[in-house]
């Protein structure tokens, strides 16, 4: 059970070799590798073409030597990849071809996190968005999700090694962004049909969930009627907290998240997958000066500690 926290933003800040080192100086063993940053949601969904929008449009040995860099500082600091978040979203209603070029994106990201030894890979997928047709469902949703899961199957199965975690989603339902309702997998019972399904399909266990606990507080979910339905499936976490107010991405304790009730949920599971928190708002320098960056780790760290020996 490793102690894991996300990339972001702390890399863009500080960079490679000084935001890895604080990392591991903060007593991390792990990242959540932001992958996601690969391409720019607004270009994705603004460009005239959909080329030359993502490094993992390229061919493999591309991707690595893109990356070659940034993974040597990850080792240099002895630091495990537990997982990776791909590019979001995959999906626009004004724009359905995108759907077609995230499929050949996640494709190369998942061979090349079989290379690189990530085991995971966070793949958001598609709920419904305020600016969608005034038609268009839920249902509909779930058929795009299962279309976009089940066609990274061939892909699971060349890298053989790698794992694609759906995550627990909330949308937006107003302008200011302070309402939400439920996206994809916040509900229990269609998270586990969903995931269900895609392995069956795949004739073995290649998906799981990435249980988010800010998107479940968020929604006014609790882990009492959410962890047990999904049981085993939870593969990852993203640990963050907030106040029900937005998706705030803090340290634990610091919103009004039951953490105990976490703990015991997940205990209750027999979870032992590794712990990643979340909290690249907390650091962000944009809201903490670089200078107590390493303070905020270091808690973070301590409460992954903490959390660590009350599930082993």
């Amino acid at each position: 059970m490793l102690l894991s926290v996300q990339s972001q933003d702390l890399i863009d800040d500080v960079g490679y070799d000084a935001g890895y080192r604080m990392i591991r100086e903060a007593g991390f063993e792990a990242i959540d590798w932001n992958l996601d940053h690969a391409w720019k949601a607004n270009q994705l969904e603004t460009a005239e073409t959909l080329e030359g929008l993502c490094i993992f449009e390229q061919p493999l040995p591309e991707i690595l030597a893109h990356y070659e860099e940034e993974l040597s500082f990850i080792r240099k600091h002895g630091l495990t990849i537990t997982q990776a978040h791909a590019p979001f979203p995959p999906y626009f209603s004004h724009r359905p071809e995108v759907l077609d070029y995230a499929i050949r994106i996640y494709h190369n990201l998942i061979l090349f996190c079989g290379q690189v030894g990530c085991p995971r890979v966070v793949i958001h997928g598609i709920s419904l968005r305020q600016s969608d047709p005034a038609d268009r469902t839920h249902e509909d949703c779930l058929e795009l999700n299962r279309r976009l899961y089940t066609s990274l199957i061939p892909a699971l199965h060349k890298a053989g090694n790698v794992t694609v975690c759906l995550e627990n989603l909330f949308t937006r339902y107003n302008t200011l962004g302070y309402g939400y309702r439920d996206g994809i997998c916040s509900d229990p019972h269609e998270a586990v049909d969903l995931i269900d399904s895609l392995n069956e399909a795949a004739g073995r266990t290649c998906f799981g969930l990435c249980l988010d606990t800010g998107h479940l507080n968020l929604l006014r979910r609790d882990f009492r009627t959410y962890v047990p339905v999904l049981g085993r499936r939870i593969v990852a976490l993203h640990i963050h907290d907030n106040s029900q107010d937005n998706d705030r991405h803090l340290a634990p304790y610091t919103g009004n998240i039951c953490w105990e009730e976490f703990l015991r949920e997940m205990k209750g599971i027999g979870y032992s997958g590794d712990l990643s928190f979340e909290t690249f708002a907390q650091i962000r320098h944009t809201r903490t000066p670089v200078e107590l960056a390493p303070a905020f780790l270091r808690l973070i760290a301590q409460i992954g500690a903490y959390f660590r020996s009350q599930l082993e």
